[in-house]
């Protein structure tokens, strides 16, 4: 999962960190945090939200960019593999732009979006979001 931003050049959202290293605003499957059932929730937040975000159980912490915040991202799911036995696969999702064949195709790997507080997402977690 990454987050970049919609501007010319379309850059991946990179974040100097206070050790002198940079966050690029990507996350792959051996970053992602699993629940108890084996799901993963990204939280999409500023640099001064991550400690809090880190601290809710089975969430990744995605960043926003700290130099162009309120700038538009676009959150995209990098789909690098694919395995032609997989049925649920993006890539099977017919062309017609109706979330519903896409979710009918994906099953329980359809993602899905919320929106919700940092202080729900603390005292709740994702699913309750």
């Amino acid at each position: 999962m990454c987050t970049n931003l919609t501007l010319p050049p379309y850059e991946v959202v990179r974040n100097p960190l206070p050790d002198g290293t940079s966050d690029y605003g990507c996350r792959a499957d051996d970053q992602t945090g699993l629940d108890s059932g084996g799901r993963y929730s990204y939280v999409v937040g500023r640099e001064s939200q991550r400690q809090e975000i880190e601290r809710v159980p089975g969430v990744t912490f995605l960043p926003l960019s700290a130099a162009r915040p309120a700038a538009t991202h676009r959150i995209i799911l990098r789909n690098m593999v694919v395995d032609g036995g997989f049925a649920e696969a993006v890539h099977n999702v017919p062309q017609d732009g109706d979330p519903a064949s896409a979710a009918a195709v994906m099953g329980d790997h359809y993602p899905v979006a919320k929106i919700c507080s940092l202080a729900a997402l603390s005292a709740r977690g994702p699913a309750d979001c």
